[in-house]
């Protein structure tokens, strides 16, 4: 859709309140400890050669980026933790001390989502990390063999279209078998051509969605599924491990300024002739030379605008749904680059690459028009008074581009049994030129959605949110997503009334996949919110700044249930802080998996007193890519047990 640009997209604060759902089983950290030290590495040492060792993949079709591996044993001891997987996704020499069995837990960049997946191992051997492993032990409920065995039949039934088109056996063991990671072959390509997200809704549960095809497969603990996949007759012909060559192309490009504009080893070599790019406010890029320019301009400024990024490289890619209805196959990737102090990024999203011509090349925007479909959950936290109050808002965005002649957008899912249900109106709002429709809704006091075209409101231009109410109204659009499948249709009409159709490139109808989705109400608590350690919340709690003073704040965190990827701080000195505001008094990116960071301050003129507001936010995405927002907030000058406002 469009390249990322450093500016905060906060979702706003005046919503309906909300809670959040478990997606780790314990969080993956790196240790210091003699123990964990001894395992750092990935070469077995000679010196326990034929012992208790294991070995084995991290993989989610490519390899999991920047990963490290913890391994607990049966009592709960740590055997190993902080042991680095090497670039090609595998680990070696993890010698088994304690009882069997033995957990499996690695965290890092699954395209440029961070993400923690466990496994379960009975003895030493072989023990792949997967999503797919992560299914079956988080429906297990343990990880007794006997449970995760259970589960894992279950799984590959529903799996037994894609386990033939992989190669593999209808049998195949997810954890002991062959696994080689951005082969994009075998077990490999079975990881490519699947989305798996995870739940708890009552139960645990897994949703999978496919990549190479339809359908929808929805798996709960105690043995209930539901739904089949189909594979598309032509996926078993498309050879994804080309995407690898494509990305190691692009990789090249990114030496410097020469090596991204040089016939040789350009960006122009890597793109496909329909390529577009859209770069966030006017027209698209089209054509290949247009295209490769503006990302060699935008590679030069960075996406702050003012930090190049010449000496990146490409993250194996990630890969999204595939479209075979086309002349030429086009599928979903992730687009994230690695910089030369290795953080990992996500440099533009919604982007797609093209098997043409016998290689793959790079199409820019995955469609023709640029339709982002996201979810975020945030948690208001108050940490200034004897007791905690949260506060927690779920939300959907649909962002649709406001096309010359687009007067509507009506936004579709479908629900267990394969119905079509309206979740939201977009509209234009006002008679300016606003770069999206906006949310058609019940009137204009309100957030909520309207699904009559025919009556409501737009409250502003470019109102994108949907907010979804806590209790039974909101889970049922929550639910439809797990039951029915993770895409949308969008479908665009030419007027206000959305009924005569919109078409662009003889289209009027497109399917959208939703990066992420909220929880039920009941399980919002349980998100991998982080938690502040005692000393920074006494820090926020007492932070006082004069006008136009600097300072510092100092912030640690730990992730009681499971770890997500912070990528974001920031300080604010009043509760409305978007990207411009003068209230937004310190911003210091994090590298996912940190649990610290100190943010430099710089007040504007109004003193930040004593009885004063200030928040803390952290903000990242876990590992389906759904936005998660954690402020926590202090006011001594209002009442403890109330919210800050």
């Amino acid at each position: 859709m469009t390249l990322n640009r450093r500016t905060s997209r906060a979702m706003p604060v005046a919503r309906i309140a909300f809670v959040l759902a478990a997606t780790g089983l314990s969080a993956c950290s790196s240790s210091t400890d003699p123990a964990a030290s001894a395992g750092t590495g990935a070469a077995t040492p000679a010196s326990v050669e034929g012992s208790m060792t294991l070995a084995g993949t991290v993989a989610i079709g490519a390899p999991m980026s920047g990963a490290t591996l913890k391994v607990v044993d049966a009592d709960g001891v740590v055997v190993v933790s902080g042991l680095t997987v090497g670039a090609d996704g595998r680990y070696a020499g993890v010698v088994l001390t304690g009882k069997a069995p033995w957990t499996l837990e690695a965290c890092g960049h699954a395209g440029s989502d961070w993400t923690c997946l466990s496994s379960v191992v009975q003895s030493a051997g072989t023990g792949n990390v997967t999503p797919l492993t992560d299914a079956v032990l988080r429906l297990a409920g343990s990880a007794s063999a006997a449970g995760a065995g259970t589960v894992s039949d279950a799984m590959r039934t529903g799996l037994a279209a894609l386990l033939a088109d992989a190669g593999l056996p209808a049998d195949f063991d997810f954890v002991t078998g062959t696994l080689d990671a951005g082969s994009r072959g075998g077990y490999d390509r079975l990881l490519d051509a699947v989305g798996v997200s995870v739940g708890e809704d009552g139960k645990s549960f897994v949703q999978i969605s496919p990549r190479l095809g339809s359908g929808n497969l929805y798996l709960e603990s105690g043995g209930t599924a539901a739904g089949a996949l189909a594979l598309d007759p032509k996926a078993s012909a498309l050879p994804l491990a080309g995407l690898e060559t494509l990305f190691r192309k692009l990789s090249a490009s990114l030496a410097g300024a020469s090596a991204c504009a040089a016939e040789s080893t350009g960006l122009r070599r890597s793109m496909a002739a329909d390529a577009r790019l859209s770069m966030g406010q006017g027209e698209p890029m089209v054509g290949p030379d247009a295209v490769a320019q503006a990302l060699c301009e935008y590679f030069a400024s960075g996406d702050d605008g003012q930090s190049p990024m010449w000496g990146s490289t490409m993250v194996s890619p990630k890969l999204g749904r595939c479209d075979f209805s086309r002349a030429a196959p086009v599928c979903g990737v992730s687009f994230a680059l690695r910089s030369p102090e290795g953080e990992v990024r996500a440099v533009g999203a919604g982007m797609g690459a093209t098997y043409t011509g016998g290689a793959w090349r790079f199409v820019g925007d995955l469609d023709v028009v640029s339709i982002r479909a996201e979810a975020k959950m945030q948690r208001d936290r108050r940490v200034d008074g004897p007791a905690v109050v949260d506060q927690y808002t779920r939300a959907l965005a649909f962002e649709v581009p406001a096309l010359d002649g687009l007067a509507c957008a009506k936004v579709s899912q479908r629900d267990a049994a394969g119905t079509a249900v309206t979740v939201g109106f977009y509209k234009r709002h006002g008679s300016g030129t606003p770069d999206r429709l906006s949310l058609w809704t019940q009137d204009s006091f309100s957030n909520l959605r309207s699904v009559d075209a025919a009556v409501g409101t737009t409250r502003s231009t470019d109102d994108s949110w949907i907010a979804l109410p806590e209790g039974a109204e909101g889970d049922a659009v929550i639910r439809n997503f797990y039951r029915g499948g993770r895409t949308v249709q969008v479908d665009l009409y030419a007027d206000a009334a959305c009924t005569a159709a919109f078409q662009v490139d003889g289209r009027s109808r497109f399917d959208v996949e939703v990066a992420g989705v909220p929880p039920v109400w009941s399980a919002m608590p349980s998100l991998p919110w982080p938690h502040l350690t005692p000393a920074t919340a006494s820090a926020l709690k007492d932070l006082v700044l004069a006008g136009s003073a600097t300072g510092s704040l100092a912030a640690a965190w730990t992730f009681p249930r499971g770890g997500l990827g912070i990528d974001e701080s920031y300080v604010c000195s009043e509760r409305a802080c978007g990207g411009d505001s003068p209230a937004r008094i310190g911003v210091r990116t994090v590298r996912p998996g940190a649990a610290s960071v100190t943010i430099p301050l710089v007040n504007s003129s109004t003193p930040l007193v004593a009885e004063g507001f200030r928040m803390l936010t952290l903000g990242g995405r876990n590992a389906e890519g759904s936005g998660l927002q954690s402020n926590f907030l202090a006011c001594p000058g209002v009442a403890p047990g109330q919210g800050c406002q």
